[in-house]
């Protein structure tokens, strides 16, 4: 694979995590919020938000570089936010490993593709 496709493959995959990681977020926000009819309701979106955006760090976690520590981390505060029926989701910590992420992400692409020219 050329380092251009490269590169855009990777750029895709972070992109889909961030997207994934912050709808799973407004889940969070809104059963937190009660938007939800009821609890199955919730726990359902819970699910299938978490499905996405475990399937989206499975597309990075497979290659084994880049942000994947990063990425983790933002998906195991993802996951805990939901723990205890999501009524204390630690928000800040999200953004914070959701901002790590982002710049490890930006960071990693840019030296690769520093190191392709």
């Amino acid at each position: 694979m050329s380092s251009e496709l490269l590169y855009v493959a990777r750029r895709d995959a972070y992109a889909a995590f961030l997207t994934a990681a912050d709808a799973e977020s407004h889940v969070a926000w809104h059963r937190l919020d009660g938007r939800f009819v009821d609890g199955a309701a919730a726990v359902a979106a819970v699910d299938a938000a978490y499905a996405a955006t475990r399937a989206a760090f499975n597309v990075i976690a497979v290659e084994g570089v880049g942000p994947v520590e990063e990425a983790r981390g933002a998906l195991e505060l993802l996951a805990a936010m939901h723990k205890d029926g999501g009524l204390a989701p630690d928000w800040k910590a999200f953004k914070v490993a959701r901002e790590g992420f982002l710049v490890a992400a930006a960071d990693f692409l840019r030296s690769s593709r520093d190191q392709a020219s």
